[in-house]
């Protein structure tokens, strides 16, 4: 099974930033990993993609673990954890909010909703209210819903953040890694970078051309950064197509990882995970059991 966190945060931080899956915290990731060391095998993406030959209760017990997106606070949290306990980890990075570059767009959103900066967010003739933590939850989900809606979310955050900018304290906390940190993975041999696109955009509403410049542009950046090669990608929120998947297999990546796959006919380039995006260990448990996968089958999208 391969595990996909997202956001990882410090203990004290406010409970907004671990509602609506966004993150989960640093002692309830590393409760998460012990438990893995001590009750799974922990393997790298590159192992438990080779594990052609073993038999299936051997297959049943290896976990991969990868985090999408690359944020700077996640890495500042997950690194200790890992390199303590000496588990690997493949972290899928998109490229354009790093360095200090301009946030992914739903980060974007995470924050003005989240960090009550504003109180009351007007959009499409629509007041969102934002003092409560149940007001910025409606905030959140009506903001996002018309971002994806607008069929270009990141155009529609970058004119959305004109009206409505953040402060540097506030976008630190969303922003991506640093080359620091990105030395520091990609000279552990704990870690691994995989691409993850520019912008995070929606990949199948894009064309080709633009599709094809998300995907590699990624990984020029990344191979730039840290000068080594980047084998895997991750679609960004798990949609992909035929045309997208041709493209990742075209450009040269040796696998690409979804989150339910679409079954399109290249099983290496639409490599299903399951998301943990709860702190409650019984919830993870079932999870790594396999609750996830029996869900699916019975027609639940389950993450």
């Amino acid at each position: 099974m391969i595990l996909l966190y997202h956001g990882v945060v410090p203990d004290d931080s406010p409970p907004a930033r671990t509602c609506v899956g966004q993150a989960i915290t640093q002692s309830a990731f590393e409760r998460q990993i012990e438990w893995l060391a001590t009750h799974r095998s922990v393997v790298s993406l590159a192992q438990y993609m080779a594990g052609a030959g073993r038999t299936r209760s051997e297959v049943r017990q290896l976990m991969a673990i990868t985090i999408d997106d690359g944020y700077g606070l996640t890495f500042d949290c997950v690194y200790p954890v890992l390199t303590r306990m000496n588990v690997t980890a493949t972290i899928f990075a998109a490229t354009g909010h790093l360095n200090g570059g301009e946030l992914l767009w739903f980060s974007y959103l995470k924050a003005l909703c989240f960090e009550g900066f504003y109180k009351v967010i007007a959009v499409d003739q629509h007041d969102y209210a934002c003092q409560t933590l149940r007001e910025r939850k409606r905030a959140w989900d009506g903001l996002r819903r018309s971002a994806v809606a607008s069929g270009d979310p990141v155009c529609f955050c970058r004119t959305l953040a004109t009206r409505y900018p953040l402060t540097p304290d506030i976008v630190s906390l969303y922003g991506g890694m640093t080359s620091g940190q990105l030395r520091m993975a990609a000279d552990s041999t704990l870690f691994e970078l995989g691409a993850h696109t520019i912008t995070h955009p929606v990949l199948p509403r894009l064309s080709k051309e633009e599709q094809r410049e998300e995907i590699l542009g990624s990984r020029r950046v990344l191979s730039e950064l840290t000068g080594k090669p980047t084998r895997y990608f991750a679609y960004p929120g798990g949609e992909y197509d035929h045309d997208t998947m041709d493209l990742v297999k075209a450009v040269g990546y040796e696998g690409a990882l979804a989150v339910i796959p679409r079954e399109l006919g290249v099983p290496s380039y639409e490599i299903g995970r399951v998301g943990v995006y709860s702190q409650s260990m019984i919830k993870f448990r079932l999870k790594t059991m396999g609750a996830a996968d029996l869900g699916r089958r019975f027609g639940l999208r389950v993450g």
